[in-house]
């Protein structure tokens, strides 16, 4: 609250200054009750009543002279938001223990639902491929739906092998008519593109010629590693053994793919450098806000006005009834 015209609140020094005139104006004066009073009663009190009623009358006049004023804050946020899609592989490889001795998708799908959980005002959509593509979900804000298409995405629901290219071109098909400021696909990947029908270079021009950026994360060792085989054992549980796996990547594809969009490539071995990646793309596609804030006053005078008057003409009613005569 605010005072539009403050100045008048001095007036109120003047009160004081007024009792004491009155007091020592009406001191000599007595006069004879023309009714009865119990002698219980005390004969200055419904004066000191009276006067109360006076001063705090005048009071809250000044103080409705003074202009009260109430704020209201009313912020206006302009959201040019960033719209992601999220690209994933799950090729048998992702299996692979070699994150912490966790396998290369559970780690790429917690750190994802963390990235998820961090924005606010973008749309973002999902898609994994393996030997072919699928979309989990489309662009959204739903980020409910999301998290549960990311819980879901599993390897060998899809045909294996891993078709970058047909991933990569239907994560842009997503994202082609987007009006949003930035469109970007992040596409994580632990092999070379050996299926599919889109070439993953043509992939990334068709990209670059709708002004997407891609950026591209290799993911996991390369050359000898151990992918855990699961299998029923004879009294119905699981039985895990290892076999070794020769594992290739092509990070130069990767990075052209990444280089033709404008985008980046991002070499991972472990977990924490994914996070830090996905802690980098998060802080380069930045949703853009604008807040202009506005203020407004609504004046609040009338109540300190009607109880002021209120106060006023009680003071005088009693005044010239029910104590009349008091001295």
């Amino acid at each position: 609250m605010r005072f539009a015209s403050w100045p008048f609140l001095l007036l109120l020094l003047l009160i004081p200054l007024l009792h004491r005139w009155w007091m020592n104006r009406n001191r000599p004066a007595r006069v004879r009750y023309s009714l009865p009073i119990p002698e219980s009663v005390s004969r200055q009190n419904p004066l000191r009543m009276m006067l109360l009623m006076k001063y705090l009358g005048l009071a809250f006049l000044i103080v409705a002279l003074a202009r009260p004023q109430g704020t209201f804050r009313q912020m206006e946020r302009k959201v040019s938001g960033v719209d992601i899609m999220l690209a994933l592989d799950v090729s048998a490889s992702m299996n692979i223990e070699d994150l912490a001795e966790r396998s290369r998708i559970d780690v790429a799908k917690d750190i994802m639902e963390d990235f998820v959980k961090g924005r606010q005002s973008d749309r973002i959509g999902f898609v994994m491929f393996s030997g072919e593509p699928l979309t989990m979900a489309p662009p959204t804000l739903d980020y409910g739906l999301l998290l549960r298409s990311l819980k879901q995405a599993s390897i060998g629901v899809l045909k294996d092998g891993t078709a970058i290219g047909d991933g990569l071109s239907l994560a842009v098909s997503h994202l082609r008519s987007s009006t949003a400021k930035s469109r970007v696909v992040i596409l994580m990947t632990d092999g070379d593109n050996n299926l599919g029908q889109v070439d993953p270079a043509t992939a990334g021009e068709i990209a670059a010629a709708y002004g997407i950026r891609v950026y591209t994360i290799a993911i996991g060792r390369e050359g000898r590693v151990k992918m855990p085989i699961r299998q029923q054992g004879l009294l119905g549980n699981t039985v895990t053994t290892y076999q070794w796996f020769d594992n290739a990547l092509n990070p130069e594809l990767l990075q052209l793919i990444s280089k033709t969009t404008q985008g980046k490539f991002y070499r991972v071995t472990d977990e924490k450098a994914l996070e830090d990646v996905f802690k980098e793309i998060d802080h380069l596609e930045k949703s853009e806000v604008k807040a202009k804030e506005r203020v407004r006053y609504d004046e609040e005078f009338q109540w300190p006005l009607k109880l002021g008057i209120l106060l006023l003409l009680m003071e005088q009613i009693l005044a010239r009834a029910w104590w009349r005569f008091l001295p």
